[in-house]
């Protein structure tokens, strides 16, 4: 997929990916707490250079990042 089409699609999947987790995490974890948690996540990532998969890489950093603050 060329370019602005796959930043799109990558956006939605992770848009997806968030809302999921926020379900998952709640009500331990405030929907804010989740989202800015993967916003910091995707970040990283992007700094770091990942382009293919950033939603997958995005959810499985934050989940385990998430269920770090829980412990």
């Amino acid at each position: 997929m060329p370019g602005a089409a796959h930043v799109v699609t990558e956006y939605k999947d992770l848009l997806t990916r968030t809302e999921s987790l926020v379900r998952e995490f709640q009500p331990a974890l405030s929907a804010g707490v989740v989202i800015m948690t993967v916003t910091g996540c995707r970040r990283e990532l992007m700094r770091t250079g990942v382009r293919r998969g950033l939603a997958t890489a995005a959810e499985a950093m934050a989940r385990a990042r998430l269920r770090t603050r829980l412990a």
